[in-house]
């Protein structure tokens, strides 16, 4: 059987200064990591932004090579954008019955991709600057 001294039990865990300097670490830590993360979210919502910005320009060019334009004459970019979100169907032609439309951005994303677009010529085209 082995004695435990008192000598003994007074080693057995850390300080109170060994568990001040770990804290005060983490909290360094953090500091520096916390300001990161919310730079992380804003890249990843103006990627989101840029990418539905690409998906109209891209539909939008697939319906005009179908025959069915969003734009005409308009000169509102987002205007146009809610044109294609709410889509349309060729009439006509080999793409007779096909859907051309983004569905499901709301309001607030309508607004985000169309600061990512132009109009010029009667063509919607991506133009990968703007953003909030």
């Amino acid at each position: 059987m082995k004695v435990t001294t008192k000598k003994n039990l007074w080693k057995a865990g850390f300080s109170l200064v060994e568990m001040l300097v770990v804290i005060a670490v983490i909290g360094i830590i953090a500091a520096i990591a916390i300001p990161n993360i919310g730079k992380i979210n804003d890249t990843a919502e103006k990627s989101k932004d840029r990418r539905n910005a690409q998906n109209l320009a891209s539909v939008c060019a697939s319906a005009q090579a179908a025959g069915h334009d969003f734009v005409g004459t308009n000169t509102n970019v987002g205007t146009v954008v809610a044109a294609i979100v709410t889509g349309a169907t060729a009439a006509d032609g080999p793409f007779q019955g096909t859907f051309f439309g983004v569905p499901g951005l709301d309001t607030e994303e309508q607004t985000s991709a169309a600061a990512y677009l132009s109009i010029a010529n009667g063509l919607l085209t991506y133009t990968g600057a703007g953003g909030n």
